[in-house]
């Protein structure tokens, strides 16, 4: 949790008086993220895309394959990424189903992995999750083999995602046909809660043709009548729905037969339509449905329920839709708690979307060294960015697009760009390293200097200074802010750029540089409280980095510097990417390494 984040639920009975106090307490160059976080974490769960009290409950790494095995019931997993627009749409039909399916509870669980966040990314890859969201049925007591990796469902419709699942619940052995060998007495012993055993007749379409309830869908109607065999002779949904529809009473077991020598054994002659009630004492109770269908069969059941005072589960409690913006925004400031050295994907990938497509749109022609830098930094890019390979091979074309002019015009260059570039969507939304605690902060200056960090790492094939004369050239003819190359160029003066030789001092005039233009810029209207301008990096990150006279060791921040912006330690955790998240990773790994000019 975020350092300005606390437990709002000890202020849940302040009095005015009380509230004042603590408002003046908050009151500080800070108050604003902490005031907005009072707002939106009072309400519980606001904070969580799916609410565990909407019957869904949140696995990660540590708990999937536990929750997996678990023996008494099935699960319903979807694998879900908070910041794919596909899954954010998924989110209300998602909590629908959760909600209706808490009545199959004692037989289903439901639960979601967030395929976005890096340390889920070994199981998603493991259960070929290929996009999200994607919805996966698991028996009980599952283990994990290449050849079954649950069960996939396909619709969206919260409808017929019910009826997939009883169409699949209906094998487990709570289904099981009672037959005349079986004892009662099993049943009771078996669950202590259990008080009732209602038990319904039905038999194969074959034998007995008038006693055929369909189901939700057409795939149930055929289930119904293929599925009949001496395993499963169940072909009306009849005595299945029943089961289902009463589940949320735990005193009540409903148990299915086809032989008329159950009748028997309870001394009684067959008689269409009868419901048999078996309590712990053995006395029979006799319930006629006004029709025969499961509807009526629920109603007769629910209404002898009420006369002997059981009641169902205690129903969900009303919760209110997640505000997907909050919730994103919470959990970017969590990742920032809990990885605060790490680089995101989604940050280098803004930072060159905005280049592109807005700073370098803005010019009004490119000719001589403008024109160069231009060209240097859609190379720079196509070979060293972590942009997929789809974007690779289009910043390729539009480099040799580049090469054959000798001058351009703004327009031209938009035109090239959208023959080049067109119809590819950067998978970064949202900033997420270089978020900001209120608007106008941090974002695209912020990742401008984290994706030049990175390529300064990541370019240790090209020339020397390859990446800080492109650097340079941006701000100086792109980049609307003069002060900026003002302040470059003081540094420049410190820090003479033809003294830098091979990549690593590269590296480290760039470091030099950003700490040199932090200080100047501290405790300015620029500054974020929430990421104070400091000397990076700080003692907290890396203690070796400074002597005991807090001199910097270079030697130490170039080793750290390169650790921090290299590929390896890129973070997948907010983008939307919707291909398969293995299959992205892996090619980023192999791709960039043997990248060359």
């Amino acid at each position: 949790m975020p350092p300005f984040l606390f437990d709002i639920s000890k202020l849940t009975s302040l009095t005015v008086n009380q509230w004042h106090n603590v408002y003046l307490s908050i009151m500080t160059p800070n108050s604003t993220p902490l005031l907005l976080c009072i707002v939106i974490f009072s309400g519980g769960h606001s904070e969580l895309l799916f609410n565990p009290d909407d019957n869904v409950q949140l696995l990660d790494f540590a708990t999937f394959e536990s929750a997996l095995s678990e023996p008494t019931s099935g699960k319903l997993v979807q694998f879900f990424n908070a910041f794919c627009e596909d899954s954010q749409q998924f989110v209300p039909a998602f909590r629908n189903v959760s909600r209706k399916l808490y009545k199959w509870r004692r037989l289903l669980k439901v639960h979601v992995l967030d395929c976005g966040k890096d340390e889920n990314d070994k199981i998603c890859g493991n259960y070929s999750i290929r996009k999200t969201p994607t919805l996966r049925y698991f028996p009980p007591s599952y283990k994990r083999v290449p050849e079954d990796l649950g069960i996939e469902i396909t619709n969206r419709n919260p409808k017929e995602i019910e009826s997939k699942l009883a169409l699949i619940l209906q094998k487990l052995n709570y289904f099981k046909m009672f037959k005349p060998q079986d004892n009662v007495t099993h049943i009771f012993q078996n669950d202590e809660h259990v008080e009732y055993v209602v038990f319904v007749y039905q038999m194969c379409l074959n034998h007995f043709l008038p006693h055929l309830e369909t189901g939700n869908s057409m795939e149930e109607k055929y289930a119904s009548q293929g599925d009949c065999d001496e395993d499963n002779p169940i072909v009306s949904v009849i005595g299945r729905n029943t089961l289902l529809d009463l589940l949320p009473y735990k005193e009540v077991v409903v148990r299915i037969f086809d032989n008329h020598d159950v009748y028997n054994k309870f001394g009684i002659s067959p008689v269409p339509n009868l419901l048999v009630v078996v309590n712990k004492a053995r006395k029979l109770l006799f319930l006629t449905p006004e029709m025969d269908n499961s509807k009526a069969y629920v109603a007769a059941i629910k209404q002898f329920l009420i006369f002997v005072d059981r009641k169902p589960q205690q129903a969900l409690p009303k919760t209110a839709d997640a505000n997907i913006s909050e919730v994103l925004r919470y959990q970017i400031f969590e990742q920032h708690e809990q990885h605060p050295t790490r680089i995101y994907r989604a940050d280098l990938e803004r930072a060159i979307n905005q280049i592109l497509n807005v700073e370098l749109s803005r010019a009004a022609h490119f000719v001589g060294t403008k024109l160069v830098v231009l060209r240097n930094f859609v190379r720079l890019i196509y070979n060293s960015s972590p942009l997929k390979a789809e974007a690779q091979d289009k910043l390729a074309g539009l480099y040799y697009s580049l090469r054959a002019k000798k001058q351009l015009s703004g327009v031209g260059f938009k035109d090239l760009l959208l023959k080049s570039v067109k119809d590819y969507v950067f998978d970064g939304k949202q900033f997420i390293g270089c978020i900001a605690s209120r608007p106008l902060l941090r974002g695209f200056n912020c990742s401008l200097w984290m994706l030049f960090h990175y390529l300064s790492v990541e370019s240790e094939k090209l020339k020397p200074r390859s990446v800080l004369l492109v650097f340079l050239g941006y701000v100086r003819f792109f980049m609307n802010c003069k002060e900026c190359d003002m302040k470059l160029a003081e540094f420049k003066k410190l820090r003479p750029i033809g003294n830098v030789r091979n990549n690593d001092e590269q590296i480290l005039w760039l470091w030099e540089a950003h700490n040199y233009v932090n200080k100047l810029l501290a405790g300015d209207a620029t500054e974020d409280p929430k990421f104070p301008k400091i000397q990076f990096p700080s003692e907290l990150h890396c203690p070796n980095c400074r002597n005991n006279h807090s001199e910097w060791r270079t030697d130490e921040v170039l080793k750290y510097l390169k650790a921090m912006y290299t590929l390896k330690n890129l973070s997948w955790f907010g983008m939307s990417a919707s291909k398969s998240y293995s299959d992205i990773k892996r090619h980023a790994s192999t791709t960039y390494a043997t990248s060359t000019l």
